[in-house]
């Protein structure tokens, strides 16, 4: 952390100078691989200053774990949020991502429109939900979820519009499951989040 502090204040007043010089269109970007210090935005010329000390390697994260899943394969993926996102109907869209610096994080959320959903009242449709895509993306362990889900061996969190289980199941100390719900007003998510630490 402090050499994160460093970095930013180095970087600041490096900027200021330039701003004070001739170099009147210098500004930072922060994306999920790094800081950058951007010299000149007239030639968008980048020097990458910072990167973080990520644990998984950046490069490797792609949609490579997508391909061959038939009920998956019209997705349209994104290299920079490392989300692939399938329209599954008119009114339902399954974004996925995969990747991560410090965890590595898979999630599948579904965002569903004119749907506006309770829990424990709609359970067994959130349930089925998180089961079929768990069910297809191999990296979450189906057996686990379903055990959890079918015992009720989890925590369970209500706030406001959402709605927080935290599955129980952790025989892996370093592999965690939630399953999350978030009803909006035009809108309703669904999401199981696999983390790994």
């Amino acid at each position: 952390m402090k050499n994160i502090i460093l970095h930013i204040s180095i970087i600041l007043i490096f900027s200021c100078k330039h701003v004070n010089s001739e170099s009147k269109g210098a500004t930072i970007h922060i994306n999920n691989d790094g800081l950058y210090f951007e010299k000149d935005s007239i030639n968008s010329v980048k020097d990458k200053v910072f990167e973080e000390d990520c644990v998984f390697d950046q490069e490797t994260q792609t949609d490579g774990f997508l391909k061959g899943i038939k009920e998956l394969e019209n997705y349209v993926w994104d290299s920079e949020s490392k989300t692939a996102s399938i329209q599954i109907s008119d009114n339902e869209i399954l974004k996925i991502y995969r990747g991560g610096c410090t965890h590595f994080v898979l999630s599948a959320t579904y965002e569903i429109k004119n749907l506006n959903l309770s829990f424990p009242k709609d359970k067994e449709f959130v349930f089925s939900k998180v089961l079929w895509v768990s069910e297809l993306l191999k990296e979450f362990d189906l057996i686990k979820i379903q055990d959890d889900l079918k015992f009720n061996n989890f925590t369970f969190e209500n706030d406001h519009n959402s709605i927080f289980l935290d599955l129980k199941n952790k025989e892996e100390s370093n592999i965690t499951y939630s399953i999350w719900v978030n009803d909006h007003s035009e809108y309703s998510e669904i999401s199981i989040i696999r983390d790994m630490n």
